[in-house]
């Protein structure tokens, strides 16, 4: 990424080595495609974190081949949902999105 700035002459100096640093002040990390064992380890991981508090969490998936993950956070004693992150109804949205835009493109051609 460029960063420019103004110089005395109006015109723009570009800076092209400077690394770019994340709002926590370290550098930005490569990104990588997470694999489903990853996955899987961390959601170990965080389930193993809470089980002593009186909530459970839930990972699902959704969307044009499950590519999508929703969280559910319910109390244990009564099953009521504390929170669904996305709430279904925005889940449900992505999906219908998706048809149509498949509409869209498939049948236009």
């Amino acid at each position: 990424m460029n960063i420019s700035s103004i110089n005395t002459t109006g015109t723009p100096t570009v800076y092209d080595n400077v690394p770019q640093k994340e709002p926590s002040g370290r550098a930005p990390e490569e990104s990588k495609p997470v694999t489903s064992e990853e996955v899987k380890q961390m959601v170990e991981q965080i389930q193993a974190h809470i089980q002593s508090s009186n909530i459970s969490v839930t990972f699902s998936t959704y969307g044009d081949k499950n590519r999508e993950v929703s969280v559910i956070v319910k109390e244990k004693d009564t099953g009521k949902v504390i929170r669904e992150i996305p709430p279904e109804d925005l889940q449900n949205l992505y999906t219908k999105l998706g048809e149509l835009i498949g509409i869209i493109f498939h049948h236009s051609a």
